[in-house]
């Protein structure tokens, strides 16, 4: 007869003997054994996700990445099986249009990052057009409103961008710069937000979300996105763990902002169908975004319903506001902390002579407009994380010769590719837009080939290949557009001009902190 032992703390201590074998095992594999032995980093990071999953709830996981890169060069583990690269000539490489390195790992799609991302709804999760790990499905659903994101689509879009910019300014002159109110410190991190989202909610269905108006987060819709990218940027380093907070079938645990997203755009659509039917409204006559896409859904039912609709707006109501909104305040703060800079932009802008709102047409060769906003694309990008990918099938042999098997995950930060010495200069971790215009000695053909390195390099602020942000043409039109009236109108400074702002990567970039006192030119 066997000898079976009935005792239960003899099974619980068996069962940790067991696991301790397991770790200690797991730890031997992953610091010598492994294939990606050769890639140095963190000593936490080579058995374990919480080291970039802890760095990713701090904050500021940014700067740590550019700290490793220039100790360690150019791939850096930052995971077991995760590897961070810096080399910017690599963006084209794992970004590419033609055989790109996928959003899933090799037959094990739920460890991607990006799944965290999914609403849970009614018990079934809704994957996104910016998560979705089916590029089949990606590319079907993309391919019907492609042609609506060039820049002489989005131009349509002008004068709706015009209306909101005239509230701003209104608003603007009223609460901290005309008559008794002349001299008040303006929040200028809320109040930029606050325009980013009303400005994305005028184009894409014709009418504020009301921040301006209300001068407060309507509905909390700022406050929630922010929560969930909060919630996103530490649990998408470890992704299983939201089986069991946030997608938990039993009792979820975590924030609801993506859902409120979600039920926000559902409603949306459905008031937009119900003004179409008591004729409130008539199709084709508006021509903001939800209005193309109802068009769209008329010429091809059977491809397009009203959740193919919501899918698509979810793009605008969850990632347009924020985007945009992290790049203007990065403008504002950093003129503020160059005033040379700002006289600079102010004699060009004066020398134009733009009306207000400043017209595209006016305003879209000025060359140190467009430096001032690719230096603060550069120095603070929008999302500062790994955009991660996968080793495709074969692997993937470094420039230096060490080897990525398939399977490994891999992606480049932006904030450290803007960084590079190489590509900006020994000064790449300041603000200099002149860095972006030709040098006095410098040929003609020097500074287009430095150019366009730097354009290609920080162009990847906006993601590249297939999956390359389609707004990213709106959003230029918008910030320079703001940024012309504002300083072709107002003096902006910081309270104090040696204060310093706070910002907290969270994939988005928000930043806060930053009184400034505003005055007429």
């Amino acid at each position: 007869m066997l000898d079976m032992d009935p005792n239960p703390s003899s099974l619980w201590i068996r069962g940790l003997v067991a696991l301790g074998l397991l770790a200690v095992t797991k730890l031997i594999w992953d610091t010598y054994f492994s294939s990606l032995r050769c890639i140095p980093g963190p000593a936490l990071a080579r058995i374990t996700n919480v080291w970039r999953a802890l760095h990713a709830y701090g904050g500021h996981i940014d700067r740590k990445n550019v700290q490793l890169h220039r100790k360690y060069g150019t791939a850096v583990r930052v995971g077991p099986n995760c590897v961070s690269i810096s080399d910017p000539s690599l963006i084209r490489t794992i970004y590419s249009t033609r055989n790109p390195w996928k959003k899933v790992r090799y037959g094990a799609p739920f460890s991607d990052m990006y799944r965290p991302n999914d609403v849970l709804l009614e018990g079934h999760r809704l994957s996104n057009l910016f998560n979705t790990q089916d590029e089949d499905w990606h590319n079907q659903n993309i391919r019907p409103i492609r042609g609506l994101w060039s820049m002489t689509k989005v131009l349509e879009y002008e004068p709706f961008i015009n209306e909101t910019i005239s509230k701003f300014m209104d608003k603007i002159a009223l609460r901290f710069v005309d008559g008794d109110c002349a001299g008040n410190v303006c929040p200028a991190d809320e109040w930029i937000g606050f325009f980013a989202w009303d400005v994305t909610a005028n184009f894409s269905f014709g009418r504020h979300y009301g921040f301006l108006d209300q001068e407060r987060d309507v509905d909390n819709l700022i406050t929630d996105s922010t929560a969930g990218l909060e919630y996103f940027a530490p649990v998408s380093q470890i992704p299983w763990i939201d089986n069991i907070l946030d997608k938990n079938p039993v009792k979820r645990i975590g924030p609801k902002p993506t859902l409120t997203g979600v039920l926000y755009a559902f409603k949306v659509v459905a008031e937009y169908q119900m003004h179409l039917t008591e004729n409130k409204i008539s199709a084709g006559t508006v021509h903001h975004t939800l209005d193309k896409y109802v068009e769209l859904k008329k010429a091809n039912p059977e491809l397009v319903d009203d959740n193919q609709i919501v899918n698509w707006l979810m793009l605008s109501i969850l990632a347009g506001g924020d985007t945009s909104s992290a790049t203007m305040r990065a403008v504002v703060y950093y003129l503020a902390k160059s005033p040379s800079s700002m006289a600079q932009l102010v004699a060009e802008l004066e020398g134009a002579a733009i009306s207000a709102p400043a017209p595209w047409k006016q305003i879209r060769d000025l060359p140190y407009l467009d430096a001032v906003i690719r230096e603060a694309l550069r120095v603070n990008p929008g999302i500062a994380m790994i955009f991660e990918r996968v080793v495709p099938q074969g692997g993937f042999t470094l420039p230096d010769g060490r080897y990525l098997p398939a399977g490994t995950k891999v992606g480049i930060n932006p904030f450290v590719t803007n960084r590079d010495h190489g590509i900006f200069g020994a000064d790449a971790d300041e603000f200099n837009p002149d860095r972006w215009l030709q040098g006095k000695n410098e040929s003609l053909e020097s500074f287009e080939e430095r150019s366009r390195r730097m354009k290609d390099t920080v162009d990847f602020v906006f993601g590249g290949g297939g999956r390359v942000c389609m707004g990213r043409y709106l959003a230029v039109l918008e910030i320079k557009k703001l940024i012309a009236t504002l300083y072709s109108t107002f003096d902006i400074q910081l309270k104090d001009p040696n204060h310093e702002w706070k910002y907290r990567n969270a994939w988005f970039v928000y930043q806060y902190d930053m009184p400034m006192i505003i005055r007429r030119r």
